[in-house]
C-alpha cells in the first residue's frame, strides 16, 4: 500500500451526506500532544498534511485503516471503530506577546476536522498552509445529573480568525533541516496495527466479550464544530489516551517546510 492511499484530504474526507461507512499497533513514538480535556478557549494554527484512520477502544485497543474492516476480525463483529484525524499545530493558547508555542498533535473526531474543511470549501485556502488562519477552538464540558462534569458530553465550536502567515520564527522552528524541531512524525504515530496482531487481539477477548453494542461508539459524531458556513452539534468524544497508539497516515509529514510556507 503506498503512502498516497493514506494522504487526508480536505475535499473528500468530509462528504456532505452520511453514507460513508463507519467505521495500535506498530513501534511507539513518543509525541507532544494538545491536552482540550478541561473547558477553556484554545489557539491553534494548523500545520502540514492530516491523517485519518479509525481506532478500537474496546474490546481491543488498536488503530486501523480508514478502510481496514476486511483485515480486522472485531471490526467484522460490529465493534465499529471511530474514525479520528490528527495533524500538526503549532499551539498558541495563552500566550504571551513576542511568544511562539510549541508543535504539538492534536487528534480529534471528524465534526472538528469538518470545520477546517469547511473552512477551505469556503475560502479556498488550505487551513494547515502557508496562508490558513489561527483556529479558535472553545470546549465546554456540561454538568451530568450528578452535578460533576460529564466528559462524555463535551461540546467544542471551531472559528477561524483572520489569515495567520507563519512567522519567521514558527518557519525556522518548523523547519527540521534548518535545525528546528520539524513536524512529529504522523505516520510513525499512526502506523496500523497489522492483521496479524488484530487477529491476536481479538483472540485474546473472551468469548462473552464478543458481543457488539447494539449502538457501537462512533467518533464521527464526537465534537462539536461551528465555522462561519456551518454549525453542527453533537456529543463530544470520549477521552483518548496520553499516548495513543499507532494508526493509518495521510500526508508526507517529513516534507520541507518550504512546501508549506
Amino acid at each position: 500500500m503506498s503512502t498516497e492511499e493514506l494522504n487526508g484530504n480536505w475535499d473528500k474526507d468530509f462528504p456532505d451526506d452520511d453514507d460513508k461507512p463507519q467505521g495500535g499497533g506498530g513501534d511507539f513514538v513518543k509525541a507532544e500532544y494538545v491536552d482540550m480535556s478541561s473547558p477553556g478557549t484554545y489557539k491553534v494554527r494548523l500545520a502540514g498534511p492530516h491523517i485519518v484512520c479509525r481506532r478500537h477502544w474496546s474490546p481491543i485497543r488498536a488503530t486501523v485503516k480508514d478502510d481496514g474492516k476486511a483485515t480486522d476480525p472485531a471490526w467484522q463483529a460490529g465493534f465499529v471503530p471511530g474514525r479520528r484525524f490528527a495533524i500538526n499545530v503549532i499551539n498558541k493558547t495563552n500566550l504571551g506577546e513576542g511568544e511562539t508555542g510549541p508543535i504539538q498533535v492534536m487528534e480529534k473526531g471528524a465534526t472538528v476536522f469538518k470545520a477546517f474543511a469547511a473552512y477551505k470549501a469556503a475560502t479556498g485556502i488550505d487551513p494547515a498552509g502557508k496562508d490558513g488562519p489561527d483556529f479558535i477552538i472553545t470546549v465546554k464540558i456540561p454538568k451530568g445529573k450528578d452535578g460533576q462534569p460529564n466528559k462524555m458530553k463535551t461540546e467544542y465550536s471551531v472559528v477561524p480568525v483572520a489569515p495567520t502567515p507563519f512567522t519567521a520564527e514558527e518557519v525556522a522552528m518548523l523547519n527540521k533541516k534548518e535545525g528546528g524541531q520539524g513536524l512529529w512524525p504522523l505516520k510513525e504515530l499512526y502506523k496500523p496495527t497489522s492483521a496479524e496482531e488484530l487477529q491476536e487481539l481479538w483472540d485474546a477477548v473472551p468469548e462473552d466479550k464478543r458481543i457488539a453494542p447494539k449502538k457501537p461508539w462512533d467518533d464521527d459524531s464526537k465534537d462539536t464544530a461551528s465555522t462561519p458556513s456551518a454549525s453542527t452539534t453533537a456529543p463530544a468524544e470520549a477521552p483518548a489516551p496520553s499516548t495513543p497508539e499507532a494508526v493509518a497516515e495521510s500526508g508526507d509529514d517529513s516534507s520541507d517546510p518550504a512546501d508549506l510556507f
